[in-house]
């Protein structure tokens, strides 16, 4: 999961019984179209600026999951924070009903966008990367992280997917196509 805002370095992962406590929801609500060959993976973070939470869907047998993730502005207020989550959980489960509505058909951004919900701003992402697959490799290399605040002091990634929209305006000015340049004559031999 990446956060919207660049300056959001360090999280705070969401409690195993509130991840347990929203898989059993989706578990509950999505029982029929769920069966018995699909999990629900559940994970959020509290960042500064921002609560993000990701609702995975897995088929039994396959490696890609369908990773459906919600983004609100944090508002500092504590008392808000559980109906904040509440309300992301309802536009993930909005995505979901409309996922399996169209025979899991449905376009959606990999990339966060804005999106109207219950009067309320929300950002909508969607993503196939497999969570467990990525946990195990950061234990295998030794980057599992146990504290309660964690931070993100690697680069950012460079995977085009994962750029923010600030991202590609900078890459779109800075962009000056090779062919145009004038070639010094030291260059050209």
């Amino acid at each position: 999961m990446n956060p919207r805002y660049k300056s959001n370095k360090k999280w705070t992962e969401f409690p195993a019984d509130l991840t347990g406590g929203i898989s059993d929801i989706f578990k509950q609500n999505f029982k029929t179209q769920l069966g018995n060959n699909t999990d629900v993976h559940v994970s959020g973070r509290f960042y500064e600026k921002e609560i993000i939470i990701q609702v995975g869907l897995h088929k039994k047998g396959e490696l890609r999951y369908n990773n459906f993730e919600v983004s609100l502005d944090h508002k500092n207020e504590p008392d808000k924070v559980i109906e904040q989550v509440y309300m992301a959980v309802d536009a993930i489960a909005s995505l979901i009903l409309e996922f399996f509505e169209n025979d899991e058909e449905i376009e959606l951004p990999y990339t966060w966008m804005e999106y109207p919900f219950n009067g309320e701003k929300v950002w909508l992402q969607f993503s196939t990367e497999n969570p467990e697959l990525k946990d195990a490799a950061d234990r295998l290399l030794g980057q599992s992280d146990d504290a309660l605040l964690k931070d993100a002091d690697e680069d950012p990634s460079t995977d085009a997917l994962d750029a923010t929209e600030e991202d590609f305006d900078e890459f779109a000015t800075n962009l000056e196509p090779q062919m145009f340049k004038k070639n010094k004559k030291e260059d050209m031999h």
